[in-house]
């Protein structure tokens, strides 16, 4: 059985190298679109635009995101509990850290991060490979080195849908070079079912492998790859947006259903064109769609 620590050691290091991996690898893609195509396409500069602004979006949103701690409401003026929470702290040890949330008159609830050594407002949960809390948090993302949050969900939606379209983009250019190249390995008189065999992963790659033939097993890897991507992506984006429409996407367990200016902002879908309230970096709709009592 691996030892915490290193297990620990090993996410933090995928942690760090997946956003890596996965932003030289649509460099790559890139590239050998542009290469095999013999051209520069504005539809398809267009597409990696919006993945690239999508992706900056989601990461700035969940870095600049802080939690509200806990504040009291007295005299009408908000203030921090902080030496309620020196007061919580003592009585926590002298009761065998029971821990009991500080007296309050608002309508929100409150939590105890162990991590952050605070109180914070539900709901909330905390992140490990952040390092820190987050309200409406759905889940850490490692291919974008992010949470995904309420508050960039619409990004996140927007980054799988255009994922998916420029996978299908470099797949239609792709695809005829590939069976130009590797036509050797399939009869003339071969049906659509044993072309897509011959083309299908991991049939395909291990009667490459056979052969020998490297620049083959490049084209056939990467076809593949782009196709798991394109079905990984858009399944992923339809779900997320079915699940906000109906109500069904959950937030700490928190769920509630939300309409196409809550999910992408108060540009609502301009955004699909341009994600301005993911560049500018909230969510906020005059003040509306932040954190709620619960």
């Amino acid at each position: 059985m691996p030892h915490p620590q290193h297990l620990k050691t090993c996410l933090r290091i995928v942690k760090q190298i997946c956003p890596v991996v996965t932003l030289m690898c649509t460099v790559f893609v890139i590239a050998i679109t542009i290469y095999i195509g013999e051209k520069v396409s504005p539809v398809f500069i267009f597409l990696c635009m919006q993945v690239y602004l999508n992706w900056y979006s989601v990461y700035s949103i969940s870095c600049k995101s802080t939690p509200m701690k806990v504040k009291e409401v007295q005299s009408g003026n908000l203030y921090n509990v902080v030496i309620q929470q020196q007061q919580q702290r003592k009585y926590e040890q002298q009761s065998n850290n029971v821990v009991q949330p500080p007296a309050h008159n608002t309508a929100y609830k409150f939590w105890h991060c162990d991590r952050c050594q605070s109180y914070m407002c539900k709901p909330t949960q905390h992140c490990v490979f952040c390092r820190k809390c987050f309200h409406f948090r759905d889940h850490h993302c490692f291919f974008l080195g992010a949470c995904v949050l309420r508050q960039n969900m619409g990004n996140f939606i927007l980054f799988c849908f255009y994922t998916s379209l420029t996978c299908l983009y470099s797949l239609c250019v792709l695809g005829p070079y590939m069976y130009e190249n590797i036509s050797h390995i399939v009869k003339s008189d071969a049906d659509y079912l044993n072309i897509f065999l011959n083309f299908c992963f991991p049939i395909a790659l291990a009667r490459l492998l056979h052969s020998r033939d490297s620049s083959s097993i490049l084209l056939v890897t990467t076809f593949d790859t782009l196709m798991s991507i394109l079905c990984i992506c858009l399944v992923l984006g339809v779900w997320k947006l079915h699940s906000c429409l109906s109500g069904k996407q959950r937030y700490v367990n928190v769920t509630g259903r939300q309409n196409l200016r809550e999910i992408f902002g108060s540009y609502g879908l301009s955004n699909i064109i341009f994600p301005y309230n993911g560049l500018i970096g909230t969510r906020d709709i005059n003040g509306k769609y932040e954190l709620k009592e619960v």
